[in-house]
């Protein structure tokens, strides 16, 4: 007879892996640590298997746990739509959206779309995170984010994935004030200059090495990668390294910062910016609203600075 596992069992699994310890994921679920262990004992007993291993520092998934956990997170997620859906009915616009987006969409635009949701989900938490492909791929599925707005790898996503263009963009070099090279006009010029990239398998990165490979050099080396904006602009202004950002990054920042941009002659074309959600995923009435702001944000600042 095949063990079964019901949706409240997964809850709870997602949870105590969330939570890292019984201790936690009883107080998050206003239970106290014995009923708890009573219901995962439960749970354990009916498939056979031993879903957590502890120790003094909490629990950590099995093999079997970490085989349950997609399905369990996805399982919770579709519960919480679910209700917040019934809340909507009730004439309740509550819940919480969480997005995973890029620094480039961040700066290009959040602050076009955020107003405009606040003020039709004003009981709607959102919380934004970095979109971290591709780790966050399976995040997608579990609806943990609802959707995300970036810069794709390379790699083509699977067909479990809904993939949608939003904007074009362009990669800029940039280096601090007074770098050897502030006046280079051609990548040849740089072509044995180090460089700073997100990761080297990024999409800015390989946006870079297309370009110079077009112009029949030699790949741009990266000794340094770092994945945060902020790291990044600090350690071009504090070294002879060159950055690569997204030009709508570099033109918000570039004050702030005081870095420059290489005037290349040769042009660098990004991987645009496209949103992206689990093809069979369930969203609340909040979250599709705001992936369709982001849409028309996106449409609409196309239009007004075509490429």
């Amino acid at each position: 007879m095949t063990p079964s596992v019901d949706a409240d069992a997964l809850h709870l699994i997602a949870d105590i892996a969330d939570a890292g310890s019984l201790s936690a994921a009883a107080r998050r679920a206003g239970l106290t640590q014995p009923a708890l262990t009573k219901q995962l004992a439960r749970i354990e007993r009916s498939l056979g298997v031993a879903l957590f291993a502890r120790s003094i520092r909490g629990v950590q998934p099995t093999e079997y746990g970490q085989a349950l956990m997609p399905r369990a997170r996805t399982v919770r997620a579709q519960l919480r739509q679910a209700a917040e859906d019934l809340a909507l009915l009730r004439g309740r616009r509550e819940g919480q959206v969480t997005i995973g987006i890029s620094h480039l969409a961040t700066i290009a635009l959040l602050p076009r779309v955020i107003g405009g949701f606040r003020e039709q989900w004003p009981d709607v938490a959102l919380r934004v995170v970095s979109p971290a492909f591709p780790y966050r791929l399976g995040g997608l599925r579990e609806g943990a984010p609802d959707f995300a707005i970036a810069q794709l790898p390379a790699q083509a996503l699977g067909a479990e994935f809904v993939v949608r263009p939003l904007l074009p963009t362009a990669i800029v070099a940039v280096v601090r004030p007074g770098h050897p090279k502030a006046q280079a006009r051609a990548l040849a010029a740089i072509e044995r200059e180090a460089w700073i990239f997100p990761s080297i398998d990024s999409s800015t990165a390989s946006a870079v090495a297309a370009a110079f490979e077009r112009a029949r050099l030699a790949p741009p080396a990266c000794p340094i990668s770092c994945e945060t904006l902020t790291g990044m602009e600090t350690l071009v202004a504090a070294t002879d390294l060159i950055g690569a950002f997204p030009a709508e990054v570099h033109v918000a920042r570039s004050q702030a910062t005081g870095l420059i941009s290489l005037p290349l002659a040769e042009p660098m074309p990004g991987r645009g910016l496209s949103i992206v959600h689990w093809a069979d995923a369930k969203p609340s009435r909040a979250a599709r609203d705001l992936a369709e702001r982001f849409i028309h944000a996106a449409r609409a600042l196309a239009r007004a600075h075509p490429r």
